[in-house]
């Protein structure tokens, strides 16, 4: 099965999608690329903050470009370098639609770390996309607030803790499931699902199922995933 079916959204339907969180956001916005061009479809991947580029797509620094790249790729990646060498949006997410079959957004970032909550100024997600999809590692678990957290002070006034407490099943699903958490800034007519990623091990499994339950309660579906998709016959390469 693959990750659009595991998500329960349909590439037909759910054809603009922002991810948001941690804890492996671009790498399921590349598995999900992948399975769509699989099927035949065009797609392109984006940013509406900054993503680092994929060394296997063609880029494209604006629709003029896209376009033109999309007639020879089934893949291609918009955006423009900053400074830094990361990429920028470079042109509105919904034109995208008009050249492609699906558009994938990284809608917000994370620094590197599993798990998170927004700021006030994000996520930055476009009024016209068909789903959210909140992800979170599962190697945040067992892990103290300041040591695993992006922006700990956020996730410290969510959850009501302190920075030495350390993550629990309980506490990811009410950072996903939050309005002050993944759910931020998610509109009535989107669909929203919720990504737990890394559960590379017998545990982490186990914690990602005891959140899927705490998520179920809430009517909100999850799907868990492994880290690396291709070590398990599922590769996110191009």
């Amino acid at each position: 099965m693959g990750i659009w079916e595991r998500l329960d959204l349909d590439p037909a339907v759910h054809r603009m999608v922002a991810l948001v969180g941690s804890g492996g956001k671009s790498s399921t916005m590349y598995a999900m690329a992948k399975q769509a061009a699989d099927s035949g479809r065009k797609a392109v991947v984006t940013t509406t903050t900054h993503i680092l580029p994929h060394p296997g797509l063609p880029l494209a620094g604006d629709l003029a470009q896209l376009a033109a790249l999309l007639k020879k790729h089934r893949v291609v990646t918009l955006g423009a370098y900053d400074s830094r060498g990361k990429l920028t949006g470079a042109g509105d997410p919904g034109a995208c639609l008009e050249l492609a079959d699906v558009v994938l957004i990284e809608a917000d970032g994370a620094k590197l770390r599993p798990l998170k909550a927004p700021a006030d100024h994000e996520p930055v997600i476009p009024p016209s996309c068909h789903a959210v999809i909140a992800s979170a590692g599962l190697d945040s678990l067992g892990k103290p607030v300041e040591e695993i957290c992006h922006r700990p002070e956020r996730v410290c006034a969510l959850l009501g803790v302190e920075p030495d407490h350390k993550i629990t099943p309980a506490d990811v699903a009410a950072i996903l499931s939050s309005p002050l958490g993944g759910r931020k800034d998610v509109g009535q007519a989107m669909a929203f699902r919720c990504l737990l990623n890394k559960a590379d091990d017998d545990q982490r499994w186990t914690w990602g199922t005891e959140i899927q339950g705490l998520l179920a309660q809430q009517g909100i579906h999850s799907a868990i995933t492994y880290y690396k998709e291709e070590e398990r016959g599922g590769s996110c390469l191009f």
